[in-house]
């Protein structure tokens, strides 16, 4: 049980995005097709307030594990005066088995309230003291993020090239959740979190009841496919071109997770299964939450 927590429990509750699951790896170059989403304005963000939270357990031995939320605030500014809305996940091991595999996650990101896209992400994961920080800055009208990541004492700062419409994780699945996603079809974003770019294929393969200990949610099926890339920074300028950069695939497409989201008006996130080395994890939403006031925590 030691080596789960190598995996973080938030980007489980986030699609499991960062998950350290045993591949095959296979450096090949891809050209990325062009991206159409730019600065698309979405407008109201129908999120504000809200907070989920979920169960995370060992699917084999049905030990329950930790505890993970994730809480949207509300519009504010910065310093400069660019607006933002804050959405932060928090995962805790719970307390017999902080014992021997203590957890504290954090997950931040800060979207844009217009188009939702990403403007800052945030990252401190804590496991069994192996302490690492990843701050994201997203430049999207240059296909451009800036990281810095601090892990050992060791800060590295490093730009990267990123296709159009690269967004957070969190902001993905807040993405995700305001789209009327038709089943038997596939859909293609991609994600970056500081380390790796991940092209994500969203398969919707089914409609199922999905029970919860707070009642049974008619949900959407969906099966997460992950690619993971680093960009192959160009060289020179494209001048009036946005032309989404090339990719070197370092693993190919793998089933990630199976996730279930209510057909209900909030198409709530309900449970989410992710296949790992060392078994499957099962997070099950346990409690939803409407106009929470925002403590930032």
């Amino acid at each position: 049980m030691h080596n789960f927590f190598k995996t973080s429990i938030i980007a489980l509750a986030l699609a499991a995005l960062t998950s350290g699951c045993a591949t095959t790896s296979a450096h090949v170059m891809d050209a990325t097709p062009q991206s159409t989403r730019r600065h698309e304005v979405r407008g109201n963000f129908p999120y504000k307030g809200e907070r989920l939270t979920f169960d995370a357990r060992h699917v084999a031995t049905k030990a329950s594990l930790a505890d993970a939320f994730v809480q949207v605030g509300y519009e504010n500014k910065m310093d400069d005066g660019t607006r933002y809305i804050p959405i932060v996940a928090n995962a805790t091991s719970k307390s017999i088995v902080r014992l021997f595999a203590k957890l504290d996650d954090r997950a931040e990101v800060y979207i844009d309230p217009d188009t939702w896209e990403s403007i800052y992400s945030y990252k401190h994961l804590n496991e069994n003291d192996r302490d690492r920080e990843y701050s994201v800055w997203f430049w999207n009208d240059e296909n451009l993020a800036s990281v810095e990541r601090t892990s050992k004492g060791h800060t590295v700062k490093r730009d990267y090239t990123v296709p159009v419409g690269t967004m957070d994780s969190m902001a993905w699945v807040y993405w995700v959740r305001s789209l009327d996603l038709d089943v038997g079809k596939t859909y293609s974003w991609f994600s970056f979190d500081g380390w790796t770019i991940n092209k994500i294929d969203l398969k919707v393969v089914a409609v199922e009841d999905v029970w919860t200990p707070i009642g049974f949610f008619k949900s959407k099926k969906f099966e997460i496919w992950r690619e993971r890339s680093q960009p192959i920074t160009p060289h020179g300028a494209l001048s009036g071109a946005f032309i989404d950069p090339a990719r070197k695939v370092e693993v190919k497409s793998y089933h990630l997770a199976s996730a279930w989201i209510g057909v209900d008006e909030r198409r709530t996130p309900v449970r989410l299964v992710v296949s790992t080395g060392i078994g499957e994890f099962d997070l099950l939403l346990k409690n939803v939450e409407d106009n929470v006031a925002w403590t930032g925590e």
